[in-house]
């Protein structure tokens, strides 16, 4: 958000006047927005939002309750959650945003390459879960009005995974279900959507930099609990912590542990402030040291093989390498049908026919991006990257222009946010994740802290 210099002068001018901070007592909650017993939102669209988070991140129908799936759970309760949210918005009017209109866009580009995909029976799969994911955006764009909400959600996303990890780490150790492969044994998960090991350590990862925020707004936040609930809320995050880091390590996956290091770099130079990030450099390199100690033998020689692959088992090389010839396969697709590619869903079926015979996906995103959607997806993705990150950037804009805890809290949050983005782009030099949900979850968060802090400001200047 860029202001002129009359606007920033009278920002300032307010933010001095009027001491510039709001109380952080109780400073997530707006307005006029009541919580019963001083924690629960009562929303009930927020509410039914929250259980299908829930939902789908566990996914019971899959693996724990299939007679669920005969139900068609997953698509009824959708449709519940899509009346329960028409009939409860209080908004008379929806006004798109830039980052709507990119979602719509790349949405659009989905269904042009679905629609002139190799196999479009196996497109139409695809693009139904997408059209699913794109329906939950705009759910999220409706229902979440307050910075309480926003974060409630996060938590919510936060508390699933901690079911999820904690069920799949308890059928780990209990139950003795796991996989062996690359002579490692690897944590899965407790579904059949992303529940292989690499994805699976994917979905921890990009959730690492929401627990660090949480963690830092744990007492503006539970401001007014009860002390029970005060005292779990920290708790809780500790916990995931702990299930979050053993289950990639018990995952196996190079990638994961590589994306954990980044994670831990991308927090030791956050600070601006020289001798902070100094401590922050020492704090990260201590961490790591004390979760190499504690990793088992097996584990550090599956990291190792990243660097000396001679000391693993042939078929982690040729898994390394396997990466190298999928993006040259995205490559081939895209110069045979440059403007629309072989169809989402299609790479495999279009490679073992027409290419190589190797039944593989690409296993990096831009092979798949280029290879499956060709110009018109890679492109539209990629603008729909652009805007949530700008979106981002706004909240600091504001930050600079109007000093206030709301828009500290709100540009920690985007800051976390963005740490995500990066960590799910750099899992995508390792695996397909185009079309995960993470992309527009992030898209969404980033647009409803914009609109958040715009709200803030807007008061401010009325005011």
């Amino acid at each position: 958000m860029k202001l002129n210099n009359n606007f920033r002068q009278v920002v300032k001018e307010h933010s001095l006047t009027n001491g510039g901070r709001v109380d952080e007592q109780g400073m997530l909650v707006a307005e006029g927005e009541q919580l019963k017993n001083g924690i629960w939102p009562q929303s009930f669209p927020l509410w039914i939002v929250g259980f299908y988070i829930l939902f789908f991140i566990i996914r019971p129908w899959e693996q724990m309750f299939p007679w669920l799936g005969a139900l068609h759970f997953e698509r009824t309760y959708a449709i519940f959650m899509i009346m329960a949210v028409f009939f409860s918005n209080k908004r008379t009017r929806f006004q798109l945003t830039s980052q709507d209109f990119t979602v719509l866009l790349f949405f659009g580009a989905i269904i042009v390459s679905s629609i002139l995909a190799f196999n479009l029976s196996l497109a139409w799969n695809q693009l139904y879960i997408y059209i699913t994911l794109v329906i939950v955006y705009f759910i999220f764009r409706l229902v979440i009005r307050t910075i309480y909400e926003l974060v409630f959600v996060v938590s919510c996303y936060i508390l699933a995974m901690a079911l999820y990890l904690a069920k799949s780490q308890w059928e780990y150790f209990i139950h003795g279900q796991r996989i062996y492969d690359q002579g490692v044994y690897r944590l899965a998960g407790i579904s059949s959507t992303l529940g292989g090991p690499n994805s699976l350590a994917m979905s921890i990862v990009v959730t690492l930099p929401l627990l660090v925020f949480l963690w830092s707004i744990r007492k503006e936040l539970t401001y007014g609990w009860p002390k029970f609930w005060r005292n779990w809320y920290s708790r809780f995050l500790s916990i995931y912590l702990v299930l979050a880091v053993s289950s990639i390590i018990l995952t196996n996956s190079r990638m994961g542990m590589l994306s954990f290091v980044l994670f831990i770099l991308l927090n030791m130079f956050r600070s601006k402030n020289l001798s902070k990030k100094i401590t922050c450099a020492l704090l990260g390199a201590f961490i790591l040291a004390v979760i190499w100690q504690v990793m088992p033998n097996e584990s550090k020689g599956r990291f190792r093989t990243i660097w000396a692959p001679e000391e693993g088992p042939a078929n982690a090389y040729s898994s390394a390498m396997g990466r190298v010839a999928g993006f040259w396969c995205g490559i081939d697709m895209f110069k045979r049908f440059p403007f629309s590619g072989v169809g989402i869903g299609n790479f495999v079926e279009y490679r073992v026919r027409r290419l190589d015979g190797v039944p593989l996906n690409a296993h990096n995103l831009l092979g798949q991006a280029l290879g499956e959607t060709g110009l018109i997806g890679s492109v539209t993705f990629f603008i729909m990257v652009l805007v949530t990150l700008s979106n981002y950037r706004g909240i600091n804009n504001i930050k600079r222009n109007y000093n206030d805890s709301r828009i500290e809290v709100l540009s920690n949050f985007t800051i976390a946010c963005r740490n995500s983005l990066i960590l799910l782009a750099f899992d995508g030099l390792f695996g397909n994740n185009m079309l995960r949900f993470n992309w527009l979850w992030l898209a969404a968060f980033g647009v409803l802290a914009l609109q958040q802090g715009k709200v803030i400001l807007g008061n401010a200047i009325s005011n």
